[in-house]
């Protein structure tokens, strides 16, 4: 059975005409590392769509591939924001009618401040969540970006030397 968010997420494709498509992964997937096994490919192609919030209240939404964390200072300077936090599940769904840990890297709410780190932009395709940790959307990289009207940003933790 499809949820209601995923299916959400199918309406989108289909009103945006979209290259992209809902993937079924019946085990689950609630990490970067078991969605790149379950779909055979590597784990810099596997996105997480974070939801933060600002010191007032603004909703921002980071967009990142693979297992590298989302450097909050960047995050909040490419927002132009003072700071951010990580929102709470209840506001992660308050905010984009998602599930904390299923949020889709596309149809986020208009009013969101989205960026997304810059190494998305070396990957065409990404699969991403939609709704459920039991399905994954294949999306371009490109769409992402045009369809969030997002910032392209390096947003990840530097690596540890």
């Amino acid at each position: 059975m499809i949820e209601p968010s995923t299916a959400r997420v199918a309406a989108f494709i289909a009103r945006h005409e979209l290259d992209a498509e809902i993937i079924s992964t019946p085990a689950g997937v609630p990490t970067v590392e078991s969605a790149a096994a379950a779909l055979g490919v590597p784990a810099d192609q596997i996105l997480k769509t974070l939801v933060f919030t600002g010191p007032t209240g603004e909703v921002v939404i980071a967009i990142a591939c693979g297992t590298g964390r989302v450097d909050r200072r960047k995050l909040a300077n490419a927002a132009g924001l003072a700071k951010v936090v990580i929102a709470s599940p209840d506001v992660v769904f308050a905010s984009t009618g998602y599930p904390a840990g299923g949020v889709a890297p596309v149809d986020l709410p208009t009013r969101a401040i989205v960026v997304i780190d810059e190494q998305v932009m070396l990957q065409e395709q990404l699969f991403g969540g939609s709704g459920t940790d039991l399905h994954m959307l294949r999306v371009r990289s490109a769409d992402i970006v045009r369809l969030n009207d997002a910032r392209v940003d390096s947003i990840l933790r530097d690596p540890e030397p």
